[in-house]
């Protein structure tokens, strides 16, 4: 399963995760209970987080994702194998994400790729 990470249909890179590619869905609430025992839940929205990890990438993959991280890039996210559905992402990683070595390789490149839907 292929997905599209790209800021227009001019720059982006296709992405082919690993098997253990994970989808959080979040939501942001608050829940309180009074002293007779009612329950109120106010939701106030809610975010998707996809981890994805992937290796065996070229240095132009890495360049563009980890510079779109650096510059905190406002990304379009898609799945190529026929789903209309585009999320609108930006690259969270705390530290850069495409950054290891695939051994004994010098020139192929892995990581994990954190976006959230903003």
């Amino acid at each position: 399963m292929t997905w599209r990470l790209f800021i227009d249909s001019s720059t982006g890179v296709d992405v082919d995760p690993e098997w253990d590619l994970a989808l959080e869905d979040s939501k942001i609430e608050d829940q309180h209970r009074a002293l007779d025992g009612s329950r109120y839940v106010y939701k106030w929205g809610r975010y998707r987080r996809w981890k994805v990890p992937v290796s065996f990438v070229d240095s132009s993959f890495r360049f563009h994702v980890n510079t779109w991280w650096l510059s905190n890039a406002q990304l379009l996210w898609m799945d190529n194998s026929g789903s209309t559905d585009v999320f609108s992402v930006q690259i969270v990683n705390d530290s850069i994400p495409v950054g290891g070595y695939v051994k004994p390789y010098t020139d192929l490149f892995a990581g994990v790729i954190e976006l959230e839907t903003f």
